[in-house]
């Protein structure tokens, strides 16, 4: 430690482990927000995107009714939506959803 040089705390923090999960959480954010132009109105806030990894998406909804709705309604959701990258949706039920959480 006492013979490095001196890091541009800037750089440091950008290229941290922490600064990519700020990075994720807010492009999951900005996609929560995309989202809701493009799945079924009558929906609202039953359901969230948790995480998108490569080519899938994943979604929390809050019952197992609205996981059966997005599954009839998959290929079309998967036609209709604007990140071509997206070729699997995965719905999850999670019990400890909120509405408006």
């Amino acid at each position: 430690m006492r013979y490095q040089k001196p890091v541009n705390i800037q750089t440091l923090l950008q290229d941290s482990p922490l600064a990519k999960i700020v990075q994720k959480g807010i492009r999951l954010n900005e996609l929560n927000q995309q989202v809701n132009g493009f799945f079924p109105p009558e929906f609202k806030d039953l359901y969230r995107i948790a995480n998108i990894e490569q080519n899938s998406l994943r979604i929390e909804v809050a019952n197992a009714m609205v996981r059966q709705s997005f599954l009839f309604r998959q290929q079309e959701l998967l036609i209709q939506q604007h990140l071509p990258e997206i070729t699997q949706l995965t719905f999850y039920i999670n019990p400890e959803f909120r509405r408006g959480a």
